[in-house]
């Protein structure tokens, strides 16, 4: 009897209790669980129809959680940049010169770059008579006269292509070619005839040049090369003549020669 007691409690708690959860989150899934309770009446009554309770357990929170997708970046091309310095040679009667400059473009390739260079050639010339020595306070003197100066700056941009090897090479070689345009700036002074000569030239002009590269870390190398220079620089200048009167006279100037420059080249 008293067992018959107990189970009629439960029974009775456990229906508002499972309509007061299932009540209490609304529009969220339910997950049910059953069972059977059989409470026979006393005095050998007829058995009571079987009572299933079903406790409504509430899923709580109720977030649908959707896949992320991940905005792919587009592929960003390395770029080289290469500092470099070392000197010139030109062909003509004019002696070697100071040479240095840059390159910059990205990879397309593993091993190829485009891009863009500029160099820029200095050289300067004096014209001294030497006049003898004398002493002077702390030591012997030299006097010499100056009778002309110039100087010369060639000044090439270039759009080029290069093509490297792997690399993992522990030396890389390298070979490149680039065409575009020249400046020459000339001026001189005559300090005996008083005459001055300042002109520029101009002109279309290429380069091809190879080397080696070595690795110091990541993208970083040693790079040196040789190189060659190919320009015929001009200058259109209006003069008299007497034969046919005022005439345009175009100078030109040969610029081609060979070279060696050395540096460091670095991609980011």
């Amino acid at each position: 009897m008293r067992k018959n007691l107990w189970l009629a409690v439960l029974t009775a708690v456990a229906f508002p209790v499972a309509a007061v959860a299932g009540d209490s989150v609304s529009g969220s899934a339910a997950i049910g669980s059953s069972f059977e309770i059989t409470a026979p009446l006393s005095g050998g009554a007829a058995m009571l129809a079987p009572t299933t309770l079903t406790l409504t357990t509430p899923f709580v929170g109720g977030v649908t959680y959707r896949p992320r997708h991940y905005r792919s970046r587009a592929p960003v091309m390395p770029v080289t940049t290469q500092l470099h310095a070392g000197f010139f040679d030109p062909n003509e009667d004019l002696d070697a010169g100071f040479d240095c400059g840059f390159r910059i473009g990205p990879q397309v390739d593993p091993h190829v770059q485009i891009g863009v260079g500029m160099d820029w050639w200095h050289r300067s010339e004096e014209n001294e008579l030497a006049l003898g020595t004398y002493e002077g306070p702390g030591g012997e003197f030299e006097s010499r006269l100056l009778l002309s100066e110039s100087t010369l700056d060639l000044v090439p941009l270039l759009a080029f292509v290069q093509v490297s090897g792997d690399e993992n090479m522990s030396v890389i070689p390298y070979a490149g070619a680039g065409i575009g345009y020249e400046w020459l700036f000339l001026s001189s002074d005559n300090y005996l005839t008083y005459e001055t000569y300042d002109e520029t030239f101009g002109g279309l002009g290429w380069q091809v040049w190879g080397g080696l590269g070595i690795p110091l870390s990541g993208r970083t190398r040693l790079t040196g090369e040789v190189f060659y220079n190919g320009c015929e620089a001009a200058s259109d200048v209006d003069v008299y003549l007497e034969e046919y009167g005022y005439v345009t006279v175009r100078d030109i100037v040969k610029m081609n020669g060979v070279g060696a420059r050395f540096g460091l080249a670095w991609g980011f």
